[in-house]
């Protein structure tokens, strides 16, 4: 099996060309992600080109399927332009597990993707889930803010990232059993109007350094909240990853995606 590894602020993916190889069966998935047993990623992209269209499938390091990925969707976008069929300056639509995505090649290293509406009303996310609902987790407690892009997310907004609360706490917040299909979790701290630093318990994956769609739904709620403007920088420890609101009211992410390295399994 041929697979490209890639990178998007430091979340990373294997690529494995829907044309050339097989769906990957879920034990495979799992070794092929362990970062001691195997290759080491945070997930596999599985997709191409289908009827004209370009298509993926997103696949979580425990094999489970997620909806979107905003890295993951980049990361596509980048391998597309690497294998020729698309270039800087092209815009393309990929269609993920919940969504249709529309994406642009700015560089050879940025890739802007609008990644739709936000929704806090998704039939997977607690009934009122705009208005902020309290939970008490390990002894602390907090309130919550659920959103949809496409996939669930629940935002914390902290005074101050303590990185051990987001790996004791995150685990038991990604189960908690208001979400039905189970969330991704962010931990928030708003700099500024302009910037906001956070970091991220990943459903099916943990602790990662940079998400997407993560970063998204932060900012989905801080703007719902008043307490940003309609351009931000998300911190992440992988990097920065640029977010705004389209005219229309969806939101765009712009960030690089970088390849890391081919191989024969």
């Amino acid at each position: 099996m041929k697979l490209v590894k890639y990178q998007a602020l430091g979340n990373d993916y294997l690529f494995i060309n829907s044309a050339e190889e097989a769906f990957p069966e879920p034990e495979f998935t799992k070794q092929i992600c362990h970062r001691n047993f195997g290759i080491g990623s945070d997930g596999v992209l599985y997709g191409g080109i289908s009827g004209g269209k370009f298509e993926v499938v997103i696949i979580n390091p425990d094999s489970s399927v997620a909806e979107i990925s905003g890295n993951g969707v980049r990361i596509f976008a980048r391998a597309m332009f690497d294998q020729g069929h698309v270039a800087i300056g092209d815009e393309f639509c990929v269609s993920t597990g919940s969504r249709q995505v529309m994406c642009k090649v700015a560089s050879a290293g940025e890739i802007s993707v609008d990644m739709g509406m936000p929704s806090f009303s998704a039939s997977n996310l607690p009934a009122e889930s705009a208005l902020g609902r309290s939970i008490a987790v390990n002894g602390r407690k907090y309130t919550y803010y659920a959103v949809s892009m496409g996939n669930p997310h629940c935002v914390i907004f902290v005074d101050t990232l303590v990185h051990e609360h987001v790996l004791d706490d995150g685990p038991i917040l990604e189960n908690n059993p208001a979400f039905i299909e189970k969330t991704n979790v962010q931990f928030a701290k708003i700099i500024d109007k302009n910037n906001i630093e956070i970091e991220i318990w990943e459903r099916g994956a943990g602790y990662t350094l940079a998400s997407g769609s993560s970063s998204c739904g932060v900012f989905a709620v801080t703007r719902m909240l008043g307490k940003c403007t309609s351009e931000v920088d998300i911190h992440m420890h992988g990097g920065i990853l640029h977010v705004k609101e389209t005219p229309s009211g969806a939101i765009a992410q712009i960030g690089p995606a970088k390849k890391i390295a081919e191989c024969t399994l």
